[in-house]
């Protein structure tokens, strides 16, 4: 997984949430400001698959709010995220590391792995970088649910092998770009906005690829 660098709530934002609070109107995330800035802080990605053109698009609370209002209005709570994902996390994988706190250090307690033969698979690893094992194992069961289909719906590891058949795709856009020595094709395939990153920069990608198109 990725680190995504959230912006704090402006002033704005946080009145936009403080008056949907008062009325309890959660359409406040759904469009505006609210919206916007969550889209761009989290590169219009899901949070956790990283597709970028997601069909459904969701906004969802990190930790499930349980009806508490200062959780359900709460900037920090708030996440950019598919209904793939968001309808398998539900309150059900809690606690999960944190994306946005870099004291969790996501890119190192989470790694991907894909792999594109005999067919597009993922092989979820934990190395819990800090003191949070319980955190680490959830973030890595709930992306086996989401990413490997494990331990889910039919409808839902559907869903998943669709998800790998994307990566599939970004994977040989990027041994294209190898291939033509494309540099800037390669930097923007591994760059943070870019979909499913994270399950190639584990495999040597960035030394091994930047040797290759130097």
């Amino acid at each position: 997984m990725i680190f995504f660098q959230k912006t704090d709530g402006s002033v704005e934002i946080q009145a936009l949430l403080d008056k949907a609070r008062a009325s309890d109107n959660m359409n406040v995330y759904r469009s505006g400001l609210v919206y916007e800035q969550l889209k761009a802080d989290f590169h219009g990605k899901c949070y956790l698959c990283e597709d970028d053109e997601p069909t459904s698009i969701q906004v969802e609370h990190f930790e499930p709010h349980k009806d508490d209002p200062l959780k359900k209005y709460d900037w920090c709570n708030l996440f950019f995220s598919c209904g793939h994902c968001n309808n398998l996390k539900g309150a059900r994988f809690w606690p999960l590391l944190n994306c946005t706190a870099e004291t969790d250090r996501i890119w190192e307690s989470i790694e991907i792995r894909f792999n594109a033969f005999p067919k597009p698979s993922v092989e979820i690893i934990a190395h819990p970088a800090v003191d949070k094992v319980t955190e680490c194992n959830n973030t890595r069961l709930l992306l086996e649910s989401t990413l490997a289909g494990k331990n889910t719906t039919p409808i839902k590891t559907d869903e998943a092998a669709n998800l790998r058949k994307k990566m599939l795709r970004a994977y040989n856009g990027l041994a294209v770009a190898i291939k033509n020595k494309d540099l800037e094709a390669v930097r923007n395939a591994l760059s943070n906005k870019a979909a499913f990153v994270s399950t190639f920069i584990y495999r040597d990608v960035e030394m091994g690829i930047f040797g290759q198109v130097k």
